[in-house]
């Protein structure tokens, strides 16, 4: 699609076509859904939808009629909708949408019989444990499923119990301090970014696009929060080092090995999140014309980086394909 949409372009620069008949043009080569493509779309939104407000309508029903149901009938029910999710799995061969929307349930169930066991027994365990004990029980699913999906609910859940397991103790493992949380998310997040696009050059169905930017957004937020905190007191820092370091690499890996707009602006953003973070932190507000200053970098500094990405975005659409 992307070769194609160059091709158009180039054509409109040599003259060769003209712009009105770009979306006609456009139209034919397939760049604009059609109705087959949009009832596609539909049907998968609907379909994964419904997995999930049916996994949601399990625990809500659960907890509504928590007394009335006794611990027998919550532990049937939720132990009934596994089966009949993983049945749905094993029914479709473990192949097809289906097949992927009704493990993804059941993975969701295994959460629900989880807290239900915890909440039940009153087993005395860190909301963190059930978190954690919830990805490592998915953890073989998404091993064997090849479901993008459930690999990104596997890495949410990691992220949930890291910032559960920093509320209890204030710190995280070998990090303390108030920085400990965003440096434990970055180094996960990291982590699981690095390894997804490593797995994703030999295995094609994890190079998803959606996968990998969600897991960046959260790289991106660890890291921005990382260099607003540990920069509060002084410009010159470890941690906006490694901010630095983080923003190096997604330009690296993003503007030349694999160009994608979409990780540069979101680059973009936090840069600008943390200039104005930055300004505040060592600016006297109580100082007239202190927000204005403020306002007019602000402005400044989004229409240099908006200028910087169309221009990007020129020269991607004019790079050959790697």
């Amino acid at each position: 699609m992307d070769t194609a949409r160059r091709q158009l372009d180039h054509l409109i620069e040599q003259e060769e076509l003209a712009p009105a008949d770009y979306q006609r043009a456009a139209t034919l080569l397939g760049l604009y859904p059609s109705l087959p493509r949009w009832q596609r779309f539909l049907d998968h939104l609907l379909l994964w939808l419904s997995a999930l407000a049916l996994g949601f309508a399990l625990l809500f029903f659960i907890a509504y009629n928590w007394t009335e149901l006794g611990h027998l009938g919550r532990f049937a029910l939720v132990e009934l909708a596994l089966l009949i999710a993983v049945s749905a799995y094993f029914w479709k061969g473990g192949r097809g949408l289906v097949a992927k929307a009704a493990l993804f349930a059941a993975a969701l169930v295994v959460g629900g019989l989880l807290a239900l066991f915890g909440q039940t027994y009153q087993t005395g365990a860190d909301p963190w444990q059930l978190f954690f004990t919830w990805s490592l029980m998915i953890l073989p699913w998404a091993l064997i499923a090849r479901l993008p999906a459930l690999w990104v609910l596997v890495i949410g859940l990691w992220n949930l119990a890291t910032m559960l397991y920093h509320g209890t103790f204030g710190s995280v493992w070998i990090l303390t301090g108030d920085t400990s949380l965003a440096w434990a998310l970055l180094v996960i997040n990291s982590l699981s970014l690095s390894g997804w696009e490593l797995a994703a050059r030999r295995l094609t169905w994890l190079d998803t696009g959606w996968a990998q930017r969600l897991i960046a957004a959260g790289v991106g937020m660890a890291a921005t929060i990382l260099a607003l905190i540990g920069s509060s007191d002084t410009l010159i820092s470890a941690e906006l080092l490694i901010y630095a370091l983080v923003l190096a690499a997604i330009y690296g890996v993003y503007r030349h090995l694999k160009p994608d707009l979409f990780m540069l602006a979101g680059g973009c953003l936090s840069v600008i999140v943390v200039i104005d973070g930055l300004f505040i932190a060592h600016t006297d507000l109580q100082e007239d014309g202190v927000f204005f200053l403020l306002s007019a970098i602000t402005i400044g500094s989004t229409t240099a980086l908006v200028k910087w990405l169309i221009h990007l975005n020129r020269l991607m659409h004019h790079e050959p394909e790697h």
